[in-house]
Parts: C-alpha cells; structure tokens; sequence
C-alpha cells in the first residue's frame, strides 16, 4: 500500500528526517521514544528500538533496522520479526519512503509491505485499512514537522 503527500520542504530536509530513527517520535504514530540505536541516522543497516503507546495502554518494543537508503530519495526500514511473537503472523514488515523534488518542496510517498502468514492472511483485508490510516497519519505528521517553525 502506498500513500503520498506533498510537503514544504526540499527531499534533503525530507530525508534527514525520515532518516533519523532518534526523530521517528516527532512524526510516526505512536512512537513515544526510540531507543538504542546503533548507527549514525541516514546510514543503511542503522537498528534501533521503537517504544510504541497501544491503545490499551501498553508499551510495545519494536526492533527495526535500515534495509536500504539512497540520499535523498530514498530510506526503506524493516522489523526484525526473528524471535518476536510477531514472527508467527508476519513474514516481513517494511516501509519505504520515497522523497522526489517537487518546485520549491517535495512529493513523499511511504509505501508500507505486511507478508502474512497462515491464519494471519485472513485479516489481510483489515490490516490494509489500518495501514492506510497508519501511512496518511504518518504523512500529515512530517508534513507539520517540517513546516517552517514546525520542530525541524
């Protein structure tokens, strides 16, 4: 699934944002804080820790890591499914960002991939609603962070 949003700034400013797992809190729902993060933000194989608030109050524990970046158009990272209860209903987990200039800003398209597995595949349908919400969220909040006095 892939959505797209224009934003008010130049692809480099995009990327440096998109790219830095410390700043995920600033603009990816329901990240609360991010922590040990290994590798320098922008750099291909960066892994870190993403603390997600769920809805029923609980704190998940997410491990990603970079799988492909090409300044500035591109950063794609993974969940490490590896030995994670996830790994039962996912066979991959990813977002790919792309970031082109656009005039004076930039057209950001995040492109999330679910592979499910057995059971799993049933809730294929409702899983690409949430993740479309998830991706629209997602845009709307880079967008407000990287308007001019927005935090970036």
């Amino acid at each position: 699934m892939t959505r797209k949003k224009a934003v008010a700034a130049t692809p480099e400013k995009v990327y440096d944002l998109i790219s830095d797992p410390s700043r995920l809190a600033d603009w990816w729902p329901r990240v609360v804080r991010v922590e040990d993060i290994a590798g320098g933000p922008g750099a291909a194989r960066t892994r870190w820790t993403s603390v997600l608030g769920a809805d029923s109050g609980r704190m998940l524990r997410l491990d990603f890591r970079c799988s492909g970046a090409t300044r500035p158009e591109r950063y794609e990272w993974e969940h490490e499914l590896e030995g994670t209860p996830y790994e039962s209903h996912l066979a991959r987990q990813a977002i790919e960002a792309r970031i082109t200039g656009d005039g004076e800003g930039s057209q950001v398209s995040l492109t999330s991939t679910n592979v499910l597995r057995g059971t799993a595949k049933i809730a294929g349908f409702s899983m690409k609603k949430g993740q479309r919400e998830l991706l629209d969220e997602a845009l709307e909040s880079l967008a407000e962070t990287l308007e001019p006095g927005g935090g970036s």
